[in-house]
């Protein structure tokens, strides 16, 4: 079978769009922003007269360019969920690449692109571990091993030819994203000891934007390709598939939005003068609804997130979490923050995702102290009583970690030495011991929680309740707590 090309898709040299100056940089080529941030540039393309195509850089390089080039940058992205209510099945073939740059044998061509005056965003996606200092880097390596090294040199080469600065919108799950970049970058500039000018440019001439991205991406789907490429008569090596919620907050000047619209055509990008509330907004509901959640529905019997959806014990727990007891907790009008949490609701329900909650519940612990313990903290100071379900939360992660079988059959956990060695030691206590001793742990938690008042006894009786009667009745017991 033939490959996605232009040629495959019968349109000649690919129309105007191939024209099209490139003003993106885009370092990660990976399914994420090829399903993301490519998806919305395309769009931009078509609604908003962006005209702009988008060179990608692999940050390593293992063949990945020419994969892409091979196709000529196109391939098809599937957009599969539930959205407002209803079914969505939409493919899309996305037409904003230009072409690849391998890092390491296309290195010269890299200086000389970055060099070019259309050139405007830089996006990266590089994983977690990508935005890292290295101290080791130098300017003459071809190419620096870091990320924030290659951009620093990449830099000066556009400041040496004189022409403006960059937007640079990294999307990489770190806290301050942008700026944490930006120092990285100011750091390798001194320490090649480049020139002053050049460093007041970094400084004054480019927005290191901190970002907040969300949107689920599946990438290839292997059940379904061999499929989808018979019907359309080609194969696509490239072929990418995601929900179709999506949602990029950009902390940047909101002038920067009238060179990159999405806003103004209906994407959902926002750019706001702080993107914090925005985290905490996703971190609570959607992370936190699943931290909370996850422990209590595998134990009540439950594999995979959808079918948590299809159960009205779990649901109404999770719904009561998001509702009343962490959305009042964020600093978002609230209006903004139920609509949020109905996407979040459908998200869990996509049919097209089999997200396993064991997968979900590895390190609970740490995502318990981060997604959740900040709801807990801050309920009393506007309700004056404890969130019931959270508290209830914290008991269920207590039994996941202890129970270890269910309907007779073990099950794996996961999470560091130390947490496990926890559990090893104290699985033989009564319920409120248990509760008790793990809320001391402030090495887990950054704080011993028997001082919140009346959290530790009202855990501690949810264990019991667990332990006595069932996942499932001590849910249904929560919820009567609840509803008093």
């Amino acid at each position: 079978m033939r490959r996605l090309t232009y040629a495959a898709l019968k349109e000649g040299d690919g129309g105007i769009l191939r024209q099209a100056p490139e003003r993106v940089l885009q370092f990660g080529e990976g399914n994420f922003l090829r399903g993301f941030a490519d998806d919305f540039i395309d769009r931009m393309n078509e609604r908003a007269g962006f005209y702009g195509r988008v060179v990608v850089v692999p940050p390593a390089s293992a063949g990945k360019a020419g994969r892409i080039n091979a196709q000529q940058g196109l391939y098809q992205l599937c957009l599969r969920g539930k959205q407002n209510g209803a079914l969505v099945e939409e493919r899309r073939m996305i037409r904003c690449i230009s072409r690849a740059l391998d890092v390491f044998a296309d290195w010269d061509e890299l200086l000389r692109t970055a060099c070019q005056p259309e050139l405007r965003f830089v996006i990266s996606n590089t994983t977690e571990a990508g935005i890292v200092y290295d101290p080791a880097c130098r300017w003459d390596d071809r190419p620096p091993a870091s990320f924030p090294a290659k951009l620093t040199r990449l830099l000066w080469e556009r400041w040496r030819s004189g022409v403006s600065g960059w937007v640079l919108l990294p999307c990489e799950l770190i806290a301050d994203n942008g700026a944490v970049l930006r120092e990285y970058v100011l750091r390798h500039a001194a320490d090649w000891g480049l020139e002053e000018a050049f460093r007041h440019w970094l400084e004054t001439e480019n927005h290191f934007c901190s970002t907040l991205v969300d949107r689920i991406v599946t990438g290839y789907p292997k059940q379904w390709a061999a499929q989808l490429d018979e019907e359309n008569g080609y194969a696509d090596a490239l072929l990418d598939t995601a929900e179709p919620f999506g949602l990029w907050v950009i902390e940047a000047p909101e002038a920067l939005a009238e060179e990159f619209p999405a806003p103004q055509t209906g994407l959902p990008v926002k750019f706001v003068s702080d993107h914090h509330p925005y985290k905490e907004q996703k971190v609570r509901i959607l992370n936190g609804g699943h931290t909370a959640m996850v422990p209590a529905a595998f134990l009540a019997g439950h594999d995979i997130v959808r079918t948590c959806m299809e159960d009205p014990a779990v649901r109404a727990f999770l719904e009561g979490a998001l509702y009343e007891e962490i959305i009042p907790t964020l600093s978002l009008p609230r209006e903004d923050c139920e609509a949020f949490a109905r996407a979040v609701e459908e998200r869990f329900a996509n049919p097209y995702i089999d997200h396993r909650l064991l997968d979900i519940a590895l390190n609970s612990v740490s995502k318990w102290r981060a997604r959740v313990l900040p709801s807990v903290r801050a309920y009393p100071a506007g309700g004056g009583r404890l969130p019931v379900r959270l508290t209830f939360s914290f008991a269920a992660l207590a039994a996941f970690y202890t129970q270890g079988m269910r309907n007779g059959v073990p099950y794996p956990v996961r999470d560091d030495a130390a947490v496990m060695g926890f559990f090893r030691q104290t699985k033989g206590l009564a319920p409120e011991a248990l509760i008790r001793a793990l809320a001391a742990r402030t090495d887990f938690w950054g704080e011993d929680l028997n001082a919140l008042p009346g959290f530790v006894p009202a855990a501690g009786r949810a264990l019991e309740r667990i332990r006595a009667c069932g996942m499932a009745a001590a849910l249904a017991r929560c919820q009567e707590e609840a509803g008093l």
